[in-house]
């Protein structure tokens, strides 16, 4: 296994990103602004392009892009945001369909709306 770090170390006991067996498991990223750990502008969307902006960079610390990703886990705080998160969804990762769920809960840290995790294949 090799572990996948970024500009500054998490918070948590976790590793931004693993790599084991052909695969990249990116932990959970929130939309929480990087800057200032706050819930990114713009609504949901704005919200949920930055969680998949931080996915991204992980992706790209190791090599990869987007259209590596194979499995997204999408967690929401309310079915109500499923299609304004589709949306930008969609948008980000334009004609690339990585598999997806998603996955409405209570609450997130740092009151965020969003967080996703994604599997991408080396």
């Amino acid at each position: 296994m090799k572990r996948v770090f970024l500009d500054k170390e998490p918070l948590g006991h976790y590793t931004p990103g693993m790599i084991s067996n052909g695969h990249l498991y990116i932990s959970g990223q929130t939309s929480a602004d990087p800057v200032t750990g706050k819930p990114a502008k713009g609504g949901i969307q704005g919200e949920t392009l930055m969680a998949l902006q931080k996915m991204e960079a992980v992706l790209q610390a190791s090599e990869l892009t987007k259209e590596a990703v194979v499995m997204c886990r999408v967690y929401i705080t309310s079915s109500e945001l499923w299609g304004e998160v589709n949306e930008a969804y969609a948008k980000f990762f334009g004609e690339h369909k990585p598999a997806r769920a998603i996955i409405p809960i209570k609450e997130l840290n740092h009151g965020c709306l969003i967080e996703l995790e994604a599997v991408a294949e080396l």
